[in-house]
């Protein structure tokens, strides 16, 4: 029912909750992109088939949320 997983060196653990735990923006990945290009690569391989929102948020085709930012945003 978990596992667990290392992403550039950060360890993560995610657990099966069944159908009645749905994924929130309480729980999202933030990804700091160097260049405009990385972000566009990014977000419309993330979006594909997911929901786009607004200022770097998208949402998955499983509805994990994600957020897709410059690196000069996240100082």
């Amino acid at each position: 029912m978990t596992v667990t997983l290392k992403l550039d060196g950060q360890e993560f653990m995610a657990l099966n909750g069944g159908p009645l735990f749905k994924f929130t923006e309480a729980i999202s990945f933030m990804v700091n992109c160097k260049t405009q290009e990385e972000v566009d690569e990014l977000w419309e391989k993330l979006s594909t088939n997911g929901e786009k929102g607004r200022c770097g948020w998208l949402k998955d085709n499983y509805g994990l949320s994600w957020q897709i930012v410059p690196l000069f945003w996240a100082r």
